[in-house]
């Protein structure tokens, strides 16, 4: 059954527009923090692949995959890759640098909204998903985990990713970067962001992903901390879609 786009409400649009403005121009942040988040994917992603069983050349689809800091680290790691991007600063930027980085193996990046987007493609192996489900509000954020969840194929597995916080609560609010010259100074105006528990972050997708593939799929989480923020625990849920 093909995927359908998904309706957004007249609230949910405007979040998303807004937090569209403001990611659009944080493309010059992202590519200074590419080559330490590319290093960092040593210490949380692979681990995580090594636990997934996927032939050479399997299909990956890195969701909100910005200026492609996770699509180049599974290309390396022999996975054919589609990014999909809905800001064209980041695309623009993730094109660019696969154009000057010498990998063979290159991923495709696309410019589209992952709501709207019906892919006209096979299922994918790997669907990568890193700090993009919190972007949504709720109910918003359950149909974007089920959204992604339907492009995993049959034996495959999704990686769902946010940070952890000691309370649930969601806001519009300013990024704060503490790494600034001028520590804690907006790094941009503001954008929506779900501040998930460990427990609510894993009640959601596990109760999306048993909606979506019963109760013999797999969900197990994985936690780190963050490459260049110690004191930020990630949280990474894969789930595993039964054969």
């Amino acid at each position: 059954m093909p995927s359908e786009p998904i309706l957004l409400t007249s609230h949910e649009s405007h979040v998303s527009a807004k937090n569209e403005v403001t990611y659009d121009g944080s493309a010059a942040l992202y590519r200074r923090h590419a080559p330490a988040r590319y290093a960092g994917n040593d210490v949380w992603l692979l681990p995580i692949l090594a636990t997934l069983d996927s032939r050479p050349g399997a299909r990956a689809l890195d969701v909100g995959s910005a200026v492609g800091t996770n699509s180049f680290y599974l290309a390396k790691h022999g996975y054919a890759v589609t990014g999909i991007e809905s800001s064209s600063e980041m695309v623009s930027a993730a094109r660019a640098a696969s154009g000057s980085g010498g990998l063979d193996n290159r991923p495709r990046f696309i410019r589209q909204d992952f709501c709207t987007w019906v892919p006209d493609e096979p299922l994918f192996e790997l669907v990568l998903a890193t700090a993009f489900v919190h972007l949504f509000t709720p109910p918003l954020d359950r149909d974007i985990t089920d959204a992604l969840l339907y492009h995993v194929a049959p034996g495959g597995a999704a990686i769902i990713s946010t940070t952890l916080e000691a309370q649930h609560s969601q806001a519009l609010r300013s990024k704060l970067d503490s790494q600034n010259p001028a520590p804690g100074q907006p790094l941009s105006d503001l954008r929506w962001r779900n501040h998930y528990t460990r427990a609510t972050f894993r009640n959601l997708v596990e109760r999306v992903a048993i909606g979506r593939f019963g109760a013999t799929c797999t969900v197990e989480e994985h936690r780190s901390q963050d490459p260049e923020r110690p004191e930020k625990v990630w949280s990474d849920i894969v789930v595993k879609r039964p054969s």
